[in-house]
């Protein structure tokens, strides 16, 4: 089902990359419209608190997030809530295909679709977030202060964050699957050297204890199958974040992770094809940096549109 309307810039996501650049072009008196599967805000809705957003002091997740929102509606553009599933260009207009079916074209596109945290898969999981699971150790690691915690990962970001997490926790256990770690061989010394810190290897998470919060985590030795229990009150699973950027079907755009590489103007390889947010190759993620991407992502857009 083809719409017939020709958009000079539709924005799929509208966490705050996707708000921040939907501001810009209403300014500009730009036709866009913003598509989104969720709700606005993206996965500032599942953030226990946020302290690191300018104006802002230890807001609730949630409230952020309907800030966004509001911003979003008081620009009375079209909202589309539905899923993207296919993203294609034809000539020079892009095609952007929705679940029930309907195509939308335009002129320019801005992917802020944003990440989902990789799962383990533990019972537990999903609803213990919050109350002990936590993601983002510069988001929450406040919450865990002298208490002792887990990270689970062996990627440069799970090491990072252990490190920065070991500076306010009591105790730090890293759990990883592997004796090796994907992680730099500095970042695994570095954690070595510290007093309050254990790395368990070859072991893997098997059972979340608690009922109402996190008392405790069950990991198995791989090579023994021996378990253990450790008695913690945090636990970070960092086992990396997954792009949500299976719809795009240009070639070349996404790399072998499934992110996009960073340019100053946000364009990608594809002409016309802009990208901000999480799904950038980028090893700090945060919220106002992910705004900041849609106001420039804008800024080129409407350079763009205008022939400038």
């Amino acid at each position: 089902m083809e719409n017939n309307h020709i958009y000079e810039t539709l924005i799929i996501g509208s966490g705050p990359c996707g708000v921040g650049c939907a501001c810009k072009l209403k300014e500009a008196g730009i036709d866009f419209a913003v598509i989104e599967s969720y709700i606005p805000g993206g996965k500032v809705n599942i953030a226990p608190r946020v302290d690191n957003y300018p104006h802002e002091f230890q807001i609730p997740g949630p409230d952020l997030a309907m800030k966004f929102a509001e911003r979003l509606m008081a620009l009375k553009a079209p909202f589309i809530n539905k899923e993207v599933v296919s993203l294609t260009k034809e000539d020079d207009l892009f095609n952007v295909e929705l679940k029930d079916g309907t195509v939308l074209k335009s002129k320019t596109v801005l992917l802020a679709s944003g990440t989902k945290e990789r799962k383990l898969g533990l019972e537990k999981e999903d609803e213990l977030l919050g109350h002990g699971i936590s993601y983002c150790a510069i988001c929450d690691g406040h919450f865990f202060k002298g208490k002792d915690i887990v990270v689970v990962g062996g990627g440069n970001s799970a090491l990072k964050e252990a490190i920065y997490l070991a500076h306010i926790c009591s105790h730090v256990t890293i759990v990883h699957r592997r004796n090796e770690f994907r992680g730099l061989t500095h970042l695994v010394d570095e954690l070595k050297a510290m007093d309050n810190t254990t790395i368990l290897t070859p072991y893997v998470p098997v059972k979340i204890v608690g009922e109402d919060k996190v008392e405790g985590l069950v990991i198995k030795n791989r090579e023994t199958e021996e378990e253990m229990t450790l008695k913690v009150e945090g636990f970070f699973p960092l086992v990396g974040q997954i792009p949500n950027t299976q719809f795009v079907k240009i070639p070349g755009v996404l790399n072998e992770w499934g992110t996009i590489e960073q340019t100053k103007t946000k364009e990608t390889t594809c002409k016309g094809l802009y990208a901000g947010g999480d799904i950038l190759n980028r090893e700090v993620r945060q919220i106002f940096l992910a705004e900041t991407d849609g106001r420039i992502a804008a800024t080129n857009i409407i350079k763009a549109l205008r022939g400038e």
